[in-house]
């Protein structure tokens, strides 16, 4: 049956064209390797043979690299420090972890550091993340290098879990944490990468796994509703509650409304470990 979207499309003005090559408003949009990334890991399949963890560093992280204004972005942070304190103490220390894996060992087995340290152990983790050396040169590498040191933390402190799924809660706590803590501009730029690298799940498990879409969907409320509620979570020095038990730990760095979410039997099958 044919159907006739004209009385969607009326209201369309075909553009006259001043490029050879494609052209938009969107920054995004021109980005070759974006749009490529997005086409690739927004409608495939999971598989072995391009573990999940690899997408972000797979042409992403890269794009966006290429398109951040990092003098745009270091003005938001100066605009920041000057309204809010506890922000311009936390970026003008500019603290970082030196703790390698061997550290945590020495955190009971049920204290939040000690299961860190099992999941460290247990996939042989590193924790540099491909940083050669801690030493930021600016506010905006501070910024980038202590919200990777800290997202690991972020699987427990939010409930959900060290699997690709519970990979869902901490993404979309920062999709909203820091909206509710920072200018809207500053909150975008701070978190442009988790509206790709979250979203891209979101997407597969609809498309290809629809036994885990409620499942999804629970563990992007829970993100949502504990990013909102909770304090800063840029700010907290998750190294000083390690040796608590993880509801301990919450309460003492300022989660609020955090709970151990299940999702294992869902997460084997979007990686297709079992099937559907």
């Amino acid at each position: 049956m044919e159907r006739d979207y004209s009385y969607f499309t009326s209201g369309i003005r075909q553009a006259e064209p001043t490029s050879s090559a494609l052209l938009s408003t969107s920054k995004y949009l021109n980005h070759p390797g974006l749009r490529d990334w997005l086409a690739t890991h927004f409608l495939r399949r999971n598989g072995p043979d391009i573990p999940i963890p690899s997408d972000p560093v797979s042409g992403i992280t890269q794009a966006l690299d290429d398109l951040r204004d990092v003098a745009r972005y270091q003005r938001l942070i100066d605009a920041e420090k000057e309204r809010n304190p506890s922000f311009r103490e936390w970026v003008g220390e500019k603290w970082l972890s030196t703790m390698q894996v061997e550290d945590f060992a020495k955190f009971p087995p049920g204290s939040f550091g000690g299961i860190f340290h099992r999941y460290l152990v247990d996939n042989g983790y590193a924790l540099n993340l491909g940083w050669k050396e801690a030493n930021p040169k600016s506010d905006v590498e501070f910024i980038r290098m202590r919200s990777g040191q800290i997202h690991d933390y972020e699987h427990l402190m939010t409930g959900g879990g060290f699997n690709s799924l519970g990979e869902l809660l901490p993404l979309f706590c920062r999709l909203s944490n820091p909206f509710r803590h920072y200018s809207p501009e500053l909150a975008q730029a701070m978190s442009e990468l988790y509206i790709f690298v979250g979203p891209r799940m979101v997407m597969r498990s609809f498309l290809h796994y629809p036994q885990t879409w409620p499942t999804v969907l629970e563990l992007i409320q829970r993100g949502v509703a504990v990013g909102e509620a909770s304090a800063s979570v840029y700010e907290m020095r998750y190294e000083d509650a390690l040796h608590l038990p993880i509801p301990e730990a919450r309460d003492m760095l300022g989660f609020v409304g955090a709970e151990d979410f299940d999702s294992v039997a869902m997460d084997l099958i979007f990686t297709e470990q079992v099937a559907a």
